[in-house]
């Protein structure tokens, strides 16, 4: 029988990966009287066997989770929460019950700053949104549709915010201003991409609401074009599988010099 992790207050979260956005999470857990226990690639690990159904958020990058799930051994799907942007839906196998979250604030050393509600979607949903409102975070919870949906515009944040920069050498802002049309034919190439993988509708607003979120972080820069295959490059692949065009998802990782079958 499946040991289900609690559905009421929290108690107690094991984080795996505290990194910037694992700290986040861990600070405003802490804030609301739950316990969080960090587990790095060293150290922490006896803390998911000795926290009985404790919920267990992951917030390592994407191409780091094959070495999680194999690590975590039998522990229940139902306890996991996995913590990416990207496009990770490959990966799970039998994970596929974990609750998911898309986290739309920016965390880089003493600057924090929320550019939208984050978003947590499966059974875990409801106690930790609750819980880290709780310790100050802008959160919510939603279903599975609402939660695609939301999956497939993160994917165009994901894409406009990294490697086109990375290409131009330029900040986001000044990408923006300087290459406008660009970046809003990958944002849609890459909604359009995965909302279609995701069984969803693209919403007509999603860019300008892109516009208007990241106008705080102008500033971000990419020195390097990084995690493509779970970015861009997904998007490529999923375009090649439907038959559809994504002429500017492909000049870009072409300038980048991505192969398609990199591991």
């Amino acid at each position: 029988m499946s040991n289900r992790p609690m559905t009421a207050d929290l108690q107690r979260v094991v984080v795996i990966g505290p990194g910037e956005v694992g700290r986040r999470l861990m600070r405003a857990l802490a804030t609301a009287g739950v316990q969080a226990n960090p587990v790095t690639r060293d150290i922490g690990w006896e803390a998911i066997a000795g926290s009985g159904a404790a919920p267990i958020l992951v917030c390592v990058r994407e191409e780091a989770l094959p070495a999680v799930f194999d690590r975590l051994g039998g522990v229940d799907p139902d306890r996991l929460v996995l913590v990416q942007n990207g496009w990770i839906r490959p990966l799970l196998g039998g994970w596929e019950s974990a609750s998911r979250a898309l986290i739309w604030f920016t965390s880089k050393g003493e600057f924090f700053r929320e550019l939208r509600p984050s978003l947590f979607g499966g059974t875990l949903a409801g106690p930790l949104v609750a819980a880290l409102h709780r310790g100050g975070l802008d959160v919510a919870a939603v279903g599975d549709p609402e939660f695609r949906a939301a999956e497939a515009e993160k994917m165009g944040f994901n894409c406009v915010v990294g490697l086109p920069l990375a290409v131009h050498g330029v900040s986001l802002a000044e990408y923006l201003d300087q290459w406008t049309d660009e970046a809003h034919a990958l944002f849609d190439e890459s909604t359009t991409v995965c909302a279609r993988a995701l069984g969803v509708d693209p919403a007509p607003g999603w860019w300008h609401e892109f516009r208007r979120a990241v106008a705080p972080i102008g500033w971000v820069r990419a020195a390097s074009a990084k995690a493509l295959k779970f970015r861009n490059g997904a998007v490529l692949r999923l375009a090649d599988d439907f038959g559809i065009g994504v002429p500017v998802t492909a000049r870009l990782l072409a300038a980048a010099g991505y192969r398609p079958d990199e591991p």
